[in-house]
């Protein structure tokens, strides 16, 4: 049964959706709590456990599908919680993917603006939204998705492979051009808070926003519908592919 998207089609789309423009941010959530090289360190941690969680929510409600039948995220929670309270997933994953969606065409509107003969960031950001990401939200499933998810997770390993090259080339060493050029308030400073910070109640910052970027459970029943030969067994595999 199920769809015909095989387990490699759909691996590509669950893994942009957990890697989308907010991995871009996490740095900021580990500064909140420490600001030595070691805090590295439990903020790893906190990524695996985080998105062991994740994963395992993301499979347990295909299960909650097979077992009931669902077709969407809210007749799912209506079959198995309670159809008069269906409307709080609903209105839970309208808000996080309006907001997604927001961030997305902030994003590409600020990058384009340096390619596009467009002054104006408003009209550079709706011409984005309706141009690129509004057709994108149109398509009916999510295998005719794949090219554009393989295109943007080939643009994380861009930018993965860029920010190592830098690193590496000494360009985010104390003096370098690359630095001299961030503004003052954007430049990051060092100090003596480790991985030992990570048990302040700072770290909470850092695991609300790992929260948020593994959240992609409403989409869950949609994967599962469309994996060909669903069976819980082929779809924990994607699970784990997509997640790990």
């Amino acid at each position: 049964g199920g769809g015909t998207a095989s387990i490699s089609d759909l691996t590509f789309n669950l893994v942009k959706a957990i890697v989308g423009v907010g991995v871009l941010s996490l740095p900021s959530g580990i500064v909140a709590f420490g600001n030595a090289p070691s805090a590295v360190i439990p903020a790893v941690i906190l990524v695996v456990i985080m998105g062991t969680i994740s994963a395992i929510g993301f499979s347990l409600i295909a299960q909650v599908c097979a077992k009931t039948g669902a077709q969407t995220y809210r007749e799912a929670w209506a079959l198995s919680v309670s159809p008069k309270t269906s409307w709080i997933p609903t209105v839970c994953a309208l808000g996080k993917t309006f907001l997604a969606c927001l961030s997305y065409s902030m994003v590409l509107a600020d990058s384009l603006r340096a390619f596009v003969p467009i002054e104006s960031r408003t009209a550079m950001l709706w011409s984005v939204t309706a141009v690129v990401l509004l057709p994108l939200c149109w398509k009916k499933d999510l295998k005719s998705l794949v090219p554009f998810s393989i295109l943007g997770v080939l643009g994380m390993i861009y930018t993965t492979l860029a920010m190592a090259f830098r690193y590496f080339h000494g360009s985010y060493q104390s003096g370098s051009p690359l630095l001299k050029a961030v503004p003052d308030a954007l430049k990051p400073t060092f100090g003596s808070d480790g991985w030992q910070a990570v048990f302040r109640p700072q770290s909470i910052v850092f695991v609300s926003m790992l929260s948020t970027a593994y959240m992609c459970h409403f989409n869950s029943p949609k994967f599962y519908r469309e994996l060909k030969d669903n069976t819980i067994a082929r779809f924990n595999k994607l699970v784990a592919y997509g997640f790990g």
